[in-house]
């Protein structure tokens, strides 16, 4: 019996530590609906901005631009170095005039230099790789 007593006393003493235990946890979760809210008005801000608008068309050009390449794409590359090569093969660049030789030294060139832009930025530096 004293230890049913003992039992209920400290229930009844612990039921006011729950309770505002209860009341301090729904404050916090008061302050947490707060902090969402101001997330949520923030990011909705943030999703109208002009960068935000900026960062999605990037996106869409990195999407289409860095993906990689279909099958349609793959077969009208092979038909063009066929003709590159036929062209070789054939001999009909020594019917080629200044003008256009010129023209295609010119794309090789751009071609080349794209090339090694691209490398720089991939590594970040001009003369070799940072290690």
């Amino acid at each position: 019996m004293n230890n049913a007593k003992l039992l209920t006393n400290m229930i009844r003493s612990r039921s006011g530590i729950f309770q505002n235990i209860s009341k301090i946890y729904q404050i916090t979760l008061t302050r947490k609906e707060k902090i969402v809210d101001i997330i949520k008005d923030k990011a909705a801000r943030a999703s109208k901005s002009k960068l935000a608008k900026k960062i999605r068309v990037a996106k869409g050009y990195y999407s289409l631009e860095m993906a990689p390449p279909t099958f349609n794409e793959i077969q009208k590359l092979r038909t063009d170095l066929a003709v590159v090569k036929e062209f070789l093969q054939s001999g009909c660049y020594k019917f080629l005039t200044v003008k256009q030789a010129w023209l295609l030294t010119l794309i090789t060139i751009e071609v080349a230099l794209w090339f090694y832009l691209g490398e720089t930025i991939g590594k970040m530096h001009i003369v070799g790789y940072k290690v």
